[in-house]
């Protein structure tokens, strides 16, 4: 599997998991108990915050992995005495048809 679609298998849930996180936390912190959302009662909505969440450490961990060596050269660039000529830390790769 190319490296670029493995990204977006990975990328696109994971922003759908952080605004289901963010969304039921809002609901959960400003709504309180007895809260109600799209149907969801509140121990639903808590229960989707956590379980999604989790899910969604998983993925983190994952997309870490996948982006691990472009974070250190980024970082060593970042942090480099000779800024003048930084590393190219990964060139784009063509995509094929």
């Amino acid at each position: 599997m190319k490296k670029n679609t493995l990204n977006y298998i990975v990328d696109i849930p994971l922003l759908a998991q952080s605004v289901i996180v963010s969304v039921t936390g809002v609901v959960l912190i400003f709504a309180g108990h007895g809260a109600s959302f799209l149907g969801y009662d509140s121990r639903e909505l808590l229960q989707m915050h956590e379980q999604i969440g989790l899910l969604m450490v998983a993925f983190s961990v994952i997309h870490l992995v996948l982006h691990w060596k472009w974070m250190a050269c980024t970082t060593r660039n970042f942090f480099s005495s000779n800024s003048r000529s930084p590393v190219i830390c990964e060139t784009a790769q063509p995509v094929e048809e």
